[in-house]
């Protein structure tokens, strides 16, 4: 009789003891599910991927022009680009964040100065129209760069950083005078701090390529 009881509290205690790796078991899983939200919270969605699958599921008859997605409104630019033979100084291209359009500096304003050319405004009028007309749930970033040759004095401006803070605010006032909402658009004076080519241990001809490379006003839409 003594036995039998003494084995019983035993058993129980040892049932108790191999249920505890529950335990563990539960807490981990809390980790990683507390993990995976966060990884969600904290990753980008691809915009250019989203507009494609709202598009295609919205009714053809509800597609207005206000309501284009990224993709159209890129092929608009491209197509334009090509009938006034502007693909030299201009190019436009799709990322994970939008898109992007890029003027080169020879294009649109002479060196030192933040003045539209006549040149410009007459052959990318088409372009500009079409910006305007980009669906009014972006974003409009105007990003001025220039090289890294220190500005002369007779330039009107103290620092690059000036000048292309003014280059991007000309490139603004054309757009809003296209009918670009101004609460759209934002400018961002870059200066040399992002050469498209880099210019460290480049000279001569290289060195003069790279720079003018670097000299460009940058549109994006996201």
């Amino acid at each position: 009789m003594t036995d039998s009881f003494s084995d019983g509290p035993a058993r129980i205690k040892s049932k108790k003891k191999e249920a505890l790796w529950l335990y563990s078991l539960t807490d981990l899983a809390f980790l990683l599910m507390a993990f995976f939200a966060l990884m969600l919270s904290m990753s980008k969605p691809d915009r250019q991927q989203f507009d494609n699958v709202a598009g295609a599921v919205q009714p053809v008859d509800q597609l207005s022009e206000k309501a284009k997605n990224l993709t159209v409104v890129a092929d608009d630019l491209e197509r334009v680009i090509k009938e006034q033979h502007l693909e030299d100084d201009t190019r436009v291209q799709m990322d994970a964040n939008g898109l992007v359009l890029e003027f080169s500096e020879n294009l649109i304003f002479t060196s030192g100065s933040a003045k539209a050319s006549t040149q410009f405004t007459s052959t990318t009028e088409k372009v500009l129209r079409i910006l305007a007309r980009a669906p009014n749930r972006y974003q409009i970033s105007i990003e001025g760069h220039t090289d890294d040759v220190p500005l002369k004095s007779k330039s009107g401006f103290n620092s690059n950083w000036e000048l292309s803070a003014a280059r991007g605010i000309t490139l603004l006032k054309l757009l809003k005078d296209h009918g670009m909402d101004s609460s759209q658009m934002r400018v961002l004076a870059l200066a040399d701090t992002q050469p498209k080519v880099p210019t460290e241990g480049k000279t001569g001809d290289a060195l003069q390529a790279a720079r003018r490379s670097n000299r460009r006003v940058v549109i994006r839409l996201d």
